[in-house]
This record gives structure tokens, sequence and C-alpha cells, in this order.
């Protein structure tokens, strides 16, 4: 029998090769498999893209409710305890028709390309700012930790609203929110399940002088759009909008931050595919931001649960069993990408990889994602001439958002006067 249990094990995602051949075994042998655990619930694990698409757009058939991430059973106890169920906080990702549409309708024309197009001066403020920084470092750097987490923070911080002084504690409750197993970003000693509450305490208490000050202080920011909502004529309540504010500022980073380090790493270690970016930087900035995304897949799953019986490939999904939607494995099924496991910006993207998810909750800040990453690439291969790595890649030790936390790096720069003209989308 495989060793199913790695995939609950944060420590294992540390070495996401072993999870990768575990996902390549599953597509093969097991693709739709039922698993029995002690310290967790029993779960159906998808791993194939076709079927995680089926499952994703089937909202008559499989909910978010009630739990949308692995947790163990003592947890889940624990929150049940709490606040009557398995799940700790109402977000989107957590939501079923007909209140999901209506909460993601808020914000959704908010994360369309024809209005983030007003935020590329920021955006390219802000990769200039992280640029700036590597210069000041001669290059020499862990681009990880001191570059590629910045940048997607200060940009979503600035549309969430969020004053420049609270960027350190966002970043520090996000990796503690995502990584809450990590050595390096776990709360304090996390030697109990009441840590994690700890961290969605000091979050709401955060938000919620937020949404105060935006009722008397509106501002053209997300945080007063979400403060001041109305759905059906009512205001949305505190838990919402708490939930809203959540995963619009961990979310809206820490995946974003997690591709554009994939992508530096790949151009580290492939001289050929950085002259390419840099011969012609519109076009593969774009190119190598999707496969990133898709190479990456730092969103590693969610949770649906079946409302009625669902026959699978062959297997019979009861009404009441919860299903594992393993988007990594959906991102490298070598039925919809050929040679998956290499990195190929050219390949099609005529199918859709897994990483943004599919049907109503496909990602809301996708484009954004996209927008960021592209823009990034593309002033990087105008101030820097190579790039190398300098040691090897660290990865987050988490099953549920992850991916390189330490990517240390030597960027060769282009003398100040030979600079290029930089790029913009």
């Amino acid at each position: 029998m495989k060793d199913f249990a790695k995939l609950y094990d944060p420590s294992a995602w540390g070495d996401p090769d072993q999870i990768h051949a575990l996902f390549s075994e599953m597509r093969r042998d097991a693709p739709v498999v039922f698993v029995e655990c002690d310290a967790y619930p029993d779960f159906w694990h998808i791993t194939k893209h076709a079927d995680i698409f089926e499952i994703e757009k089937r909202t008559d058939v499989f909910l978010s409710e009630p739990r949308t991430t692995i947790q163990t059973l003592e947890t889940e106890a624990l929150a049940e305890e709490m606040s009557g169920g398995v799940r700790r906080i109402r977000t989107l990702v957590s939501m079923d028709p007909p209140e999901h549409p209506k909460m993601r309708q808020l914000t959704q024309q908010w994360f369309m390309p024809k209005n983030l197009s007003r935020l590329q001066e920021q955006i390219e403020a802000s990769a200039t700012q992280s640029l700036d920084r590597m210069v000041a470092m001669d290059g020499q750097c862990d681009f990880a930790r001191d570059v590629g987490v910045e940048f997607p923070l200060r940009v979503i911080m600035t549309v969430l609203g969020v004053p420049q002084e609270d960027y350190g504690s966002m970043l520090r409750l996000t990796q503690e929110l995502f990584g809450p197993d990590d050595p390096d970003m776990r709360r304090q000693a996390n030697d109990d399940a009441l840590t994690g509450m700890s961290t969605h305490m000091e979050f709401g208490l955060y938000f919620q002088r937020m949404t105060l000050d935006r009722r008397r202080n509106p501002r053209d920011d997300i945080a007063t759009l979400v403060s001041n909502a109305q759905v059906d004529g009512q205001p949305i309540d505190d838990a919402a909008t708490y939930g809203y504010y959540l995963i619009i500022a961990t979310a809206g980073h820490d995946t974003t931050s997690y591709s554009l380090i994939e992508a530096v790493r790949q151009l580290a270690s492939d001289p050929s595919l950085f002259e390419r970016l840099k011969n012609n930087p519109e076009e593969m900035s774009a190119k190598i931001a999707e496969e990133a995304i898709r190479y990456a897949s730092p969103v590693r799953h969610f949770v649906r649960t079946a409302k009625t019986d669902f026959d699978l490939r062959g297997k019979t999904i009861k009404a009441g069993d919860p299903v594992i939607l393993w988007y990594p494995s959906g991102s490298r099924d070598e039925e919809v990408f050929k040679d998956s496991q290499r990195f190929d910006p050219d390949r099609s993207t005529k199918v859709r990889h897994a990483a943004f998810g599919h049907g109503p909750h496909m990602c809301l800040g996708m484009y954004l994602a996209r927008q960021e990453i592209s823009t990034f690439l593309s002033l990087l291969a105008d101030r820097v001439e190579c790039l190398e790595l300098t040691g090897p890649p660290q990865f987050v030790q988490a099953n549920f958002v992850s991916g390189i936390k330490r990517l240390p790096i030597n960027a060769q720069l282009f003398p100040t006067n030979n600079n290029k003209t930089a790029v913009a989308h």
C-alpha cells in the first residue's frame, strides 16, 4: 500500500520531490482512492486533472461545508467545541451557493484585468523597490526571504488599505496561518491546537479596527468596499467581513510569492531561459509566469464533501464523504501536460492547469497574480545580467499553502549606465 500518510504530514512537503513521486504513482494506480487514517478523517483522494475539474464545477453535488482543509480529528473536535463547526472561519473558499456567488460578486469586478490595469504603475514601483534592495545587497541575497515575499505583500496590502508600518505583522500572521508546523514560521512552540486560534484572534482584532475606521472614514480601497458591503440589502455580518479580509490579506500575496520565487529558481538554474527572457521580456515574462504558477501550484489542496452519491472512475463516493482535491497533482497530470515534471514555458495553455482551481471557486486574484509576476520578471531582465543559485532551495513544511522559503542566489547586475529600458505591460 502506498504511503498516503506523507500527504498529511507537513514535514514531508519540505521534500516536494517525494510528494510528486507519490502523486505520479497515485495518478497511475489509484487516481480515486479512499484512505482511512486514525488521526484524520477518512478521505477520498483525487489526483487527476479531469476529476478535480469535474468535482470543482459540480457545486450541486460537492460542498465546501463543513471543512475546506485537512485537519486532525483533535483540531476538528476543538473547533467544534469552540465554534459549533469543524471549520474555524467563514471565507469565500468555505461558502456554498446561494451565499458564495453573492459574496464573491462584491469584489469580483475589482479583480478583473480591466480594473487591474490601473494598478500597473503601482506594481512596477513595488517591483522596482524590491530590485533596488537586491542592488543594495550587491545581488547576493536569499531571494525568497529578502525579495520574493515582500513584493506581492506590498501590492496586496496597498490594495486592501493596510498601512506600510503593519506589513511586517501581516506577513508574520500569514506565515503562522499557512505554516503552523514549519519551524521557521510557526507561532511560538506550536504545542497544541489552540495556536492557530491565537493567530486568528490577532488577525480578527486588527481587521475589526480596520472595519470601524473604514465605516467612519471611507477610502478608495478594498477594506472600505468590504466593511460597507451589503448582500440582499443587508450589511454582511462580522464573521463574513473578517473572512473576506483574511482571504485577501493572506492568499493575496503568499501564493503569488511562491510562484514568483519558483520562476526565479528556474531562471537561476537555466541560463538559456534567462537569456530568452532578456531578449524578449514582454512575451517571455508572461509565459514564464504562467508556467511557474503551474509548476509551483502553491495551494496544495482543498476539501469538498459529497452532498449525494457520486460515481467517479468506477468508485462510489457516498453522500457525506469528504474528498481532497490535490492541485499540484492535477497540474502535473501526464494525460494533460506532456513531460509534466519539466518546467516548460512554451507549453500550450489551451488546457488550464489546476493551480487556480476551477468553477465557481476559481481563484479571485489569478489575474493580479499573473500581472505581478510578469511585471517583476520584465523588470528583473532589465536590471540583472545573469542569475545563479548559490545553495539549494528550502521548502515550507505545510500541506495547505506552501512553496520555497529559502532561495540563495547571486544576481550579477548590469552596470547602471547600461541598463535597458524597462518593459511596461
